[in-house]
Formats: C-alpha cells, sequence, structure tokens
C-alpha cells in the first residue's frame, strides 16, 4: 500500500468523479483507475460503487476513508516535524497568487522574500481561491492566498486585510427611470461564476433574501474576462473596488453605490505544515508585510 494510492482513494471519494479526480491529480484516468483497482485488490474491499452517476463510496469504503485521511496527515505530519527538528528550509517554496500581482504587493514580496531567504527559490504560481486548498493538498503550491475563510480542517489560514467589492452595471442596461434595485438588477443578464466563489456567494446571498434569482448569462471567473464583458456591455458583474473603479473610468459603466461588501483577503497552508521553517517564516514575513 503507498500513501500516493491513499491520496487517489481521498481524492476520489471528494469528487466523486473519476474525470475530475484524475484532472486534480494530473494523472490520466486510466492510471487512477489502475491504482485504486490495485488498493482494492490489496485491501480485499471494493471501494467505491461505479455508475453513470460517478464514483460512491460503499460502505466498506466510507469506513476505511478516514483511516486513509489519518495515514496520509500522519505521513505529512511526520515529515513535517522532521523538517523542524532538522531546522531545514524547503530549497524551492511555490507561493500560490489567486488574483492581480498589485493588489498582493509582489513587488514587495519578492523582493523581501529574495532578501530574507536568499537560498530558496521562490516560484509564484497562479491559483484561483476555489482551487487554492486543493493545490495546497496536491502540493502544487505550498502556501497560497485567496479569498474568504478556510472552511477545511486540514487548511491553515490567517486573515490579512478585507477587499471591499461592488457591482458594476454596464450604462447601457441603467433604467430610464428611477433607481437600481436588487429586482431591477435580477432582470438583468451577469456575469456569474456557478464555482465557489466568495463574490459570488456574498451577493447570492443577497438575493436569497429577496427570493430573487439573477439571470446567470456567462460563466466566467477570470477576472480579466469578467472586466472586458463589462466593458462591452455584456453583463453585470461583481469585482473588487480597484477593478470596478478602473471598469468604470471610461465612462461605459457606473457602480452601483447603494450595496458594497467585504471578503477576507486570506494566507495559507497545509495545518501540517504551518510549524516547518520555511513555510512559518514565509507567513510571518507576509504577515509584517500587511501589517504595516
Amino acid at each position: 500500500m503507498e500513501i500516493y494510492q491513499l491520496r487517489s482513494f481521498i481524492e476520489i471519494a471528494r469528487v466523486q468523479n473519476l474525470t475530475r479526480a484524475s484532472a486534480n491529480l494530473h494523472i490520466s484516468q486510466s492510471a487512477l483507475s489502475s491504482q485504486i483497482k490495485m488498493l482494492e485488490d490489496e485491501l480485499e474491499v471494493l471501494l467505491f460503487s461505479r455508475s453513470p452517476k460517478g464514483m460512491m463510496l460503499t460502505d466498506n469504503g466510507r469506513i476505511l476513508l478516514s483511516h486513509a485521511e489519518e495515514v496520509v496527515d500522519a505521513s505529512a505530519t511526520m515529515a513535517a516535524k522532521a523538517q523542524e527538528l532538522s531546522g531545514t528550509m524547503d530549497s524551492t517554496i511555490r507561493v500560490g497568487l489567486n488574483t492581480d500581482g498589485s493588489f498582493l504587493k509582489v513587488r514587495a514580496l519578492s523582493r523581501a522574500l529574495v532578501s530574507t531567504f536568499p537560498e530558496v527559490n521562490f516560484i509564484f504560481i497562479s491559483s484561483a481561491t476555489i482551487r487554492t486548498a486543493e493545490m495546497l493538498r496536491q502540493q502544487h503550491i505550498d502556501l497560497g492566498f485567496f479569498f474568504g475563510t478556510s472552511q477545511f480542517p486540514d487548511i491553515y489560514a490567517e486573515e490579512l486585510d478585507k477587499a471591499t467589492i461592488r457591482i458594476v452595471v454596464p450604462k447601457t442596461f441603467l433604467p430610464k427611470s428611477g433607481e437600481l434595485s436588487w429586482e431591477y438588477l435580477a432582470t438583468l443578464p451577469w456575469i456569474w461564476s456557478v464555482c465557489e466563489c466568495p463574490y459570488y456567494q456574498i451577493v447570492q446571498v443577497e438575493f436569497d433574501q429577496y427570493r430573487l434569482a439573477p439571470r446567470k448569462f456567462i460563466d466566467a471567473t477570470e477576472e480579466d474576462v469578467i472586466k472586458e464583458l463589462v466593458l462591452d456591455g455584456q453583463g453585470v458583474a461583481i469585482l473588487r473596488q480597484d477593478e470596478a473603479e478602473d471598469v468604470c473610468a471610461g465612462g461605459n459603466a457606473v457602480i452601483w453605490d447603494e450595496k458594497s461588501f467585504d471578503v477576507p483577503l486570506s494566507f495559507g497552508c497545509l495545518k501540517n505544515r504551518a510549524s516547518q521553517p520555511g513555510i512559518r517564516g514565509v507567513m510571518d514575513l507576509i504577515r509584517t508585510m500587511w501589517d504595516k
């Protein structure tokens, strides 16, 4: 039994779909299927029931899942503890960036990291908020920025700041008489994301309070794409305050003044790596930067 087989077992159980799990693990479906088959043969237990709807845990699989998670966590904790005891640092640390570099102070961060940890090779990697936790688990990144708060027990996170988000409306959609309202906004086409992005979750709560449903016209998560679509007048969007002001500077869109929302900007890592010298050192440095 190998740790990588247990990680595959855990990921399939989480997403209940072989295609999605293989994409998240960056291996082929056939290789992933073979891993699970080998694990089932070794354990002499059927872990999943397979159907056109996906892969569901069997009763035995559900019992063994918690044990698999304990083994994987224990393995990572042991490696982290060994590094902590030896006082050594990772030679490479990958930092996930969930939004544009200017907002995340990347220029100043890069200078500070190189100056403070000259022996470490730092790599900045694009990581959308909705993928940060999984990228940490799969060790595609070692630390990462994300919007919102951590909802996962295996992720250690610290809140750095608040990001203000606003609703931006193309001028062509403004009412000919009267003011904007939630009722009117619900009739307009929205550039929306079906993913679990905190921006959209917050605004969806507002709509739910009024028992309204926005017209989800286009699904988009990339900020640059959303800005382009708003500038082209294709739909209403949710943008960070600075990006909303940038979009509206040309006069083709307006910010709805009545409502704004605050979303936490957080930074985190796997909980069992939070005490590693390199990880802890970088997190302390980032905290110091944002506290200034």
